[in-house]
């Protein structure tokens, strides 16, 4: 997961994510993907030295 709160695209800081939803988020993405996938992230990295897209 990869929530940013940016103005201009050229910087950006991480949002928080309430710790139950992400919890529920988790539980959904994988119980829905659970053949295709073993973990869900949360990317807290500020840009910079971060990008927005997942590379």
């Amino acid at each position: 997961l990869r929530a940013v709160d940016s103005f201009d695209g050229m910087t950006a800081n991480f949002s928080k994510i309430p710790q139950e939803l992400l919890e529920k988020i988790s539980s959904r993405i994988s119980n829905t993907l659970k053949k295709d996938i073993n973990r869900v992230v949360y990317d807290i990295t500020n840009k910079p030295p971060s990008t927005i897209e997942w590379e």
